[in-house]
């Protein structure tokens, strides 16, 4: 039998980009900077973007998802991943207005 190796990479990394209002945080989004062997330049992994539901409509998680966009073009990425629940139609309406296509689907095994 083969053993298999495990190697840590020190290249990942991430962002939080947030907006706050009144020293409370009313909006969120991650990007996951990663790497793998198929390419030289690394692709981006949206995590997290949420809006507080009273500051929903005002444009705070499109300004977010433009810098996460933004961003992610700057550090060169030659992909960006944005996952979502199927029940979740005006997000995914949301990422499709910006460009995003329905390309997949997500596995998930939770812990």
């Amino acid at each position: 039998m083969h053993k298999i190796a495990t190697e840590k990479k020190n290249n990942c990394f991430g962002f939080k980009f947030s907006v706050n209002k009144n020293g409370a945080e009313i909006a969120r989004g991650f990007l996951y900077v990663l790497y793998n062997n198929l390419h030289q330049e690394p692709f981006g992994l949206i995590e997290d973007v949420f809006v507080e539901e009273n500051a929903r409509g005002m444009g705070y998680g499109l300004k977010i998802l433009k810098k996460i966009i933004k961003e992610s073009k700057k550090l060169g990425c030659y992909k960006l991943i944005a996952t979502s629940r199927y029940s979740r139609k005006k997000v995914h309406n949301f990422y499709k207005k910006l460009g995003f296509k329905d390309y997949g689907k997500e596995f998930r095994m939770d812990f």
